[in-house]
């Protein structure tokens, strides 16, 4: 049985049962209320069969009233009887209750509502009034007038006030009780509560009437607290029972309320009922009263809570500042911010600047009261950057003075609708000037009552007056009258198909004749019959121009073709051949008539050099994006062959689709051989025919890329000849360059196919032993050696003898740079000359040592190159490896001329500079040199340039003073001021370093760290926006294309650069490989030849021009 039909049997007792309970509940109430009056007369009794009336009348309807009064009294009257005798009941009290029950009945039916008779204060004043004022007063009236006794006004006095207290007691309970009510108990916290207050109630009531002086203040305070504690129904349950009892007790021991004041409490006994049941009544009116209203709070903001947090569309609470208060999560979802975030912001900051000031100006009228809400369409920047388009709509709320608090905005995403908008506007506006521009005319024409309408442009398509109305006979006296006839049986045949037709056919103008091309569709009825056609005409006068213009052309092209010096053939799309001008008829051997419907290979026999394999696969020769050295050769079917460059074009649709390509073959006989020989020239010495030094470096380089992969090792050998400065000088440079051309073929002949031998210059070989140990190459260098050493040259007659010394480095996993073995060999060959010459020496770093110590210059020489000799500044440009025709500032670099005129690289000389005075006094050369020749133009062309500057230069503060004011004294911003300082000043706790860092960037330089490397220490002591690049040390990137190990410590520092807010650069990158790595790592700068050749800063500043950065 479910809860729903339990009510309905609880509510729903069958009437004769219900009268039978009221008479049972209102004989046991008289028996209560008379058995009062038996312990004396000082207590008033309490009488409830009033109220108990009144509160049956008023529940039900009038038809059951009769009843209702019949089965009351004779409950009234069977009690009467049981306490006392026949002889003292009286007719004339029932009557008397039951007609104060008819009057309070009608009052609290007239005032009172019927679904929840007690909802505040007012209504239990309502109830006061009508239930124990006015009918007690009646009542009293009554019983003076019917019953009068010795002492009237006392007997007055105790009839209303013992109704009244009987009302306040029972009518609000009665009003309030309903059976479905007790349903509610089955809560057993709530009638744990309600058992456990009512016994507290009773039990403190007690105690208060037995042993306190001032026994209703405690009752009352009590009662107060069942009032705040519990709801309606039970409180009003709890204060009739407490008095019930209360009355029992004091009716027992009437001492009880024995006070000074004995006629007052002889006359009113029933004031302190009247004191408990007023003031707890109206708390629990009050309490009633906060609780609905705190639940219609809670709900409403629940309600509240819940349409913002479900709500499909955004919803938010803004201050009036803009800031965001509260926002929903369909707001959050829509502009990517979190609830927190948002309210960190203001509707302003995410507001689209061109939609602020409207949405402003409508939130000022808004305020001042000037609109009650508006909507705007605007923009707004989501978390990650977009603009999306939303509807806004905005209200206010306002204080009772009228003064507003916040805003209600409702948020709805409107982008699709918005995009969706524009690509319909745009469509619209393609479709108006698709129409416009091509000409094309709508019609339609009613058959049924033969109405033919037109727009605009078919009147201006046929030249006829706007005011002139199109009929049949108009369009048909327009056309030439030789398309009349087609015209009409095609309309005949489409009316009578009920199909769309397509008719073109010719009008006369006023310039001469237009062709026109008319589709038209039908529309049927409900018959299937042909109820209307609606159609376009199209102008075709210029397509039928452009048509007979195309023919020419292909005439024309075809005469081109046939008259071109190169072939061109053309293939379908499975590469069958279609055309062929006589060129390729010529070339290949083929007649155009044989070749047609011929695969494209088996007309053209193109092998890779004259005896090499055929080409299978046309495009795989394709040469239109590479060199014209490709050995490609195109073997004539009747003989003989030709060097070819060739192309494929593709030949597509205007919608795409491939139908065929065109291949142009042009005969580069003769270009290819003089290409071939302008590349032997450029790798080869010309007299010896033996490798130049670029191709020899070339080599090298390949082969030192391989040596981690392979683990091979290499030897290079560097050979100088002895005294072939005495042969040139005694027998002339014929006799020298005979002697270099000899030796060289001597040499050849005494070395393996895969070494490389090469002249690097004047009388300086190199050789290169691929696959080589240190012995087999002392060997081989020691025959090379003593051969040259016993070689006799004969020239005119005159023997010369010639001399040769060795130097030799070995190559290996440990020892693979470029500039480095060279110097190792050069080192060693020095050493050989310096230990008696016509020997062979190993390298080792001793001889590196000594070379240095010789090569070291004095104090004196040093101080003499800084202030007095020449120096030249180097520019190497910097940019993106992903646009590295983009330069975005250049690193300037040094090259010194000794006092002998030799030339010294900036990194060389500066490791032989011991002494701080030293750096500085290059630094301030530096300086001075650049911002006196320099500083002007680099200004006026924008053009950002990096200057070195050393750790101690960084040290000084007079050095960094002085910098700053050849600065701010130059034309030259300071943001184009880029100063090169090495990654080890970080590391070094001198505070003049970084107070000297601090001052530059402060200026505005910008400064780039140089020779980051494999030590990730410096990494410990950089922080966030300390330079603005890294320098990678050279040695880290030189092959990092080719080593796993380099590319993930070139990968490391890039992430650590950026995490640290910094760019990188890294160099010299001088193979487009080495680029692409660099570019996929991350590096963000290069330099080298891969991007441009280093030149002097005056040469590049007289012919360069660069955009302001």
């Amino acid at each position: 049985m479910n809860k729903q039909y339990q009510r309905v049997l609880v509510t729903t007792p069958h009437p004769l049962l219900r009268l039978v309970c009221l008479g049972l509940v209102t004989f046991i109430f008289t028996l209560f209320s008379l058995e009062l009056t038996r312990f004396g007369t000082l207590l008033a009794p309490l009488w409830f069969p009033t109220a108990i009336m009144m509160v049956a009348f008023y529940r039900h309807a009038g038809k059951m009233w009769p009843g209702i009064a019949l089965a009351c009294s004779f409950g009234n009257i069977l009690a009467s009887w049981m306490l006392f005798s026949w002889g003292s009941v009286s007719l004339i009290y029932p009557t008397v209750n039951v007609i104060e029950a008819v009057i309070g009945a009608l009052f609290l039916r007239k005032w009172l509502p019927w679904y929840n008779p007690l909802q505040n204060l007012n209504d239990w004043i309502r109830v006061a009034i009508g239930s124990a004022l006015v009918p007690p007063l009646v009542g009293g009236v009554l019983v003076s007038l019917l019953a009068p006794g010795a002492e009237p006004v006392r007997n007055f006095f105790v009839w209303v006030l013992s109704e009244a207290i009987g009302a306040l007691a029972l009518v609000p309970l009665g009003l309030l009780f309903k059976p479905h009510y007790l349903l509610r108990h089955r809560d057993p916290r709530l009638l744990l509560e309600t058992l456990t207050t009512l016994a507290i109630t009773l039990a403190l009531s007690w105690a208060a009437i037995t042993w306190l002086p001032w026994p209703f203040t405690c009752v009352i305070v009590l009662l107060m607290w069942s009032a705040v504690r519990l709801p309606r129904m039970e409180a009003f349950m709890v204060f009739l029972v407490t008095v019930m009892v209360v009355s029992l007790m004091i009716a027992r021991n009437p001492l009880a309320l024995t006070t000074q004041h004995a006629g007052p409490m002889l006359n009113a006994p029933w004031l302190p009922f009247l004191m408990l049941l007023l003031p707890a009544n109206v708390m629990t009116m009050v309490m009633y009263a906060f609780r609905a209203e705190r639940k219609h709070i809670t709900e409403s903001e629940a309600r509240f809570r819940n349409a913002m947090e479900y709500s499909a569309i955004g919803m938010a609470l803004v201050s009036i500042e803009g800031k965001w208060l509260q926002a929903n999560k369909a707001l959050c979802n829509f502009l990517g911010y979190s609830q927190t975030e948002l309210q960190s912001l203001t509707f302003q900051q995410l507001t689209w600047p061109e939609d602020l000031d409207t949405d402003l100006e409508q939130l000022e009228q808004l305020v001042n009261g000037e609109i009650n809400t508006y909507t705007l369409e605007k923009r707004y920047y989501t978390r990650n950057g977009e603009v999306v388009w939303a509807l806004l709509a905005v209200s206010v709320v306002r204080h009772t003075d009228g003064s507003p608090l916040y805003f209600i905005a409702q948020i709805e995403d409107i982008n699709d609708l918005k995009q969706t908008e524009w690509v319909n506007k745009r469509l619209m506006e393609r479709i108006t000037l698709a129409n416009e521009a091509g000409g094309i005319g709508i019609w339609e024409w009613d058959l049924e009552p033969d109405i033919i309408s037109w727009d605009k442009r078919m009147f201006e398509l046929y030249e006829i007056p706007p005011h002139i109305k199109p009929t049949w006979q108009l369009w048909h006296d327009t056309m030439l009258p030789e398309d009349r006839a087609h015209a009409e049986k095609v309309l005949r045949d489409s009316l009578i198909s009920r199909l769309p037709f397509k008719l073109e056919f010719r009008i006369r103008v006023k310039e001469g004749v237009r062709h026109i091309r008319s589709l038209a569709n039908r529309v049927l009825n409900k018959q299937g019959e042909v109820e209307r056609l609606l159609g376009i005409n199209m102008d075709m006068t210029e397509v039928k121009q452009l048509n007979e213009a195309l023919f020419q052309e292909k005439e024309r092209l075809h005469i081109t073709l046939d008259s071109i010096g190169e072939a061109v053939l053309c293939t379908d799309i499975n590469m069958n051949v279609t055309f062929m001008n006589p060129v390729a008829e010529k070339m290949s051997g083929w007649l155009q008539t044989e070749a047609i419907g011929q695969p494209i290979l088996k007309v053209l026999h193109i092998t890779f050099g004259e005896q090499g394999p055929p080409m299978e696969n046309i495009h795989s020769g394709d040469m239109s994006r590479s060199d014209i050295d490709q050995d490609v050769v195109l073997n004539c079917r009747t003989g003989g062959s030709f060097d070819i460059h060739y192309s494929i074009t593709p030949l597509s649709t205007l919608d795409g689709q491939s139908i065929g390509s065109v291949i142009v073959i042009q005969d580069v006989t003769e270009s290819r051989k003089m290409l071939r020989q302008l590349s032997y020239s450029a790798s080869h010495d010309a007299l010896t025919h033996l490798a130049n030094r670029v191709s020899f470096e070339n080599h090298l380089k390949r082969l030192l890329q391989t040596v981690r992969e392979t683990r091979q090792r290499h030897a290079l050998v560097f050979i100088d000849l002895d005294r072939f400065k005495a042969v040139n000088d005694t027998a002339g440079h014929a006799a020298g360059d005979a002697l270099l051309r000899e030796l060289s073929s001597l040499m050849l002949t005494m070395l393996r196919s895969s070494d490389v031998l090469a002249r690097l210059g004047g009388d300086e070989f190199g050789l290169l032993l691929p696959d080589c140990n240190i012995e087999s190459a002392r060997y081989i260098a020691g025959r090379l050696i003593q051969t040259i050493n016993d070689y006799h040259f004969m020239w005119e007659g005159r023997l010369h003898r010639i001399g040769a010394s060795a130097g030799i480095t070995l190559i290996d996993e440990n020892n693979h740079q470029a500039s480095e073995v060279m110097s190792q060999a050069d080192i060693a060959c020095y050493a050989s000359k310096n230990g008696g010459r016509g020997r062979v020496t190993v390298y080792e770093p001793q001889q590196e040592r000594d070379h240095s110590t010789r090569s070291m210059m004095s104090l004196d020489e040093q101080w003499h190159m800084i202030k007095d000799n020449h120096l030249m500044m180097i520019a190497r440009s910097v940019a993106s490896p992903r646009i590295p025709e983009s330069s975005n500032f250049w690193l300037i670099s040094l090259r010194l001329w000794t006092s002998q005129g030799e030339v010294r690289e900036e990194h060389a000389f500066r490791s032989g500079l011991a002494e701080p005075e030293l750096l500085h006094a290059l630094d301030r050369r530096i300086f001075s040199e650049f911002f006196r020749t320099s500083a002007a133009q680099i200004a006026s062309k924008g053009m950002g340039v990096a200057l070195p500057l050393s750790e101690a230069g960084l040290a000084s503060v007079t050095l960094v003073d002085e910098l700053l004011d050849l600065l701010d004294k130059s034309p030259m911003p300071g943001r184009l001021l880029h100063l090169v300082i090495s990654a080890d000043v970080v590391c070094n706790p001198n505070k003049n370093l970084e107070q000297g860092l601090q001052k530059l960037r402060e200026a505005g330089c910008r400064v780039i760290f140089s020779q980051v490397g494999r030590d990730m220490n410096v990494f410990t002591h950089l922080s966030a926006n300390m330079a603005d690049y890294l320098l990678l040390d050279a040695e880290v990137v030189s092959n990092v294309y080719g080593n796993l190990m380099d590319e993930m410590m070139v990968t490391i520092i890039q992430g650590h650069a950026q995490r640290l807010g910094m760019k990188t650069i890294a160099g010299p990158c001088n193979q487009p490989i080495m680029m692409d790595t660099l570019s996929g790592i991350g590096i963000d700068f290069i330099y080298g030849d891969t991007i441009a050749e280093p030149q002097p800063l005056d040469l590049l500043l007289n012919t360069s021009y660069f955009a302001i950065n």
